[in-house]
């Protein structure tokens, strides 16, 4: 009969700090990207009947939840919570914004509103939307938007 080896491996103090100091950092890097792409909700009224791309929101109170999970998004549903509720896709999104408070940023083109923008002050995230497509082709001049304030 051969003799038997049995293969162990020794680990120092230090291989042992590497390894947990490895495993806390990678855990510190994925919160940190979780974090950031946590949703954010905000409440806000609207004091008119509004265009968000193709859909059109009637005028009073919603709730707007930014998801970040795959395609950035808001999901937007009537504060009674009867109603349809929609997802709305931004054509662009700034990850980067400095809101200074939570707003949906509204535009009156004719006698119609449409809804140019929503920021998230505390997920310092800004979501723009398109014109609806029969007006998108259309040039005129535009007023200056107006800005409604939402509540967290």
């Amino acid at each position: 009969m051969g003799a038997r080896y049995s293969h162990f491996r020794l680990e120092t103090n230090d291989m042992k700090f590497a390894k947990k100091l490895s495993l806390s950092l990678s855990l510190a890097a994925a919160m940190a990207v979780s974090a950031h792409a946590q949703d954010a909700q905000a409440k806000f009224t609207l004091p008119h009947q509004a265009h968000l791309g193709e859909a059109v929101l009637p005028a009073g109170e919603y709730t707007v939840t930014l998801s970040m999970e795959g395609v950035t998004k808001a999901i937007i549903v009537p504060g009674s919570r009867t109603g349809a509720g929609m997802i709305a896709l931004p054509v662009n999104t700034d990850e980067y914004a400095s809101c200074k408070g939570t707003s949906v940023s509204m535009q009156r083109d004719g006698s119609e509103w449409k809804v140019t923008s929503i920021c998230f002050a505390e997920a310092q995230t800004a979501l723009y939307f398109a014109a609806p497509a029969e007006k998108a082709a259309v040039a005129s001049a535009t007023p200056a938007p107006v800005a409604i304030a939402g509540a967290r």
